[in-house]
């Protein structure tokens, strides 16, 4: 397994996001519809609920992962979700890269490696944002710290807290759609995400099932108390 990806994925299902960096959004306390409109006052709970009443979705994704030490990377690929808890990340750049969770068991495929890696803990890459994408939190668990308008990406940004989770900005469009994802780790890396060209039907259920290609090495490294 490539450690940097690794780091990636982990970092990603911790959040997800934005393609540009925090300080050169223009903040502003208006949200720009038409050029006078502002945003319902229940503007971010309708967003929240919208995404917990989808049964699922799909979203091609651009991610940018900034490190501290001022290096960056680039990633693309798409996202789908059904719920309950099953998700699908397909890296296409900079190379092909499977994820699949079907609700109980994650797979991690490398095509050029000829690996596969079977995972049972989804915590290990199933947090906070994953759990509100897949509807598994509420409005009740998201707490507002802050909330910004990005006139640059035409979004209305909210640093939020799911649960006891650390803080992570997510940045809705005017239709409510989430379209942003950004959050820093404690090394003061930052993973950055856009979602785009996202289709709102639920995707087929055959989406999140994976089978080994024949002469694939699999590495099962599910926790030790599977049953």
């Amino acid at each position: 397994m490539r450690p940097l990806i690794t780091t990636v994925v982990s970092s990603l299902f911790a959040l997800l996001l934005l393609a540009s960096p925090l300080h050169a959004a223009k903040v502003e306390q208006v949200w720009k519809l038409d050029g006078h409109e502002k945003p319902s006052p229940d503007f971010f709970a309708e967003s929240i609920q919208r995404l917990a009443d989808l049964p699922g979705f799909q979203c091609h994704f651009d991610q940018l992962m900034v490190f501290s030490d001022g290096g960056g990377q680039n990633f693309s690929g798409e996202v789908a979700l059904l719920k309950p808890k099953r998700f699908r990340w397909s890296y296409e750049k900079p190379y092909d890269q499977l994820y699949v969770g079907d609700g109980s068991v994650i797979w991690h495929y490398e095509p050029d490696l000829m690996q596969a890696e079977r995972l049972s803990d989804l915590e290990q890459v199933d947090p906070a944002v994953m759990q509100l994408l897949d509807g598994r939190v509420s409005v009740k668990d998201v707490e507002v710290m802050s909330q910004e308008f990005d006139s640059e990406l035409q979004i209305r940004r909210y640093q939020v807290r799911i649960r006891d989770s650390a803080d992570v900005w997510l940045g809705f469009n005017k239709l409510g759609d989430l379209v942003a994802i950004e959050r820093m780790d404690l090394l003061g890396n930052s993973n950055r995400m856009r979602l785009s060209e996202c289709s709102y039907v639920a995707p087929s259920a055959n989406l999140f099932s994976f089978t080994p290609p024949e002469g694939v090495d699999v590495l099962d490294l599910r926790s030790a108390n599977r049953e």
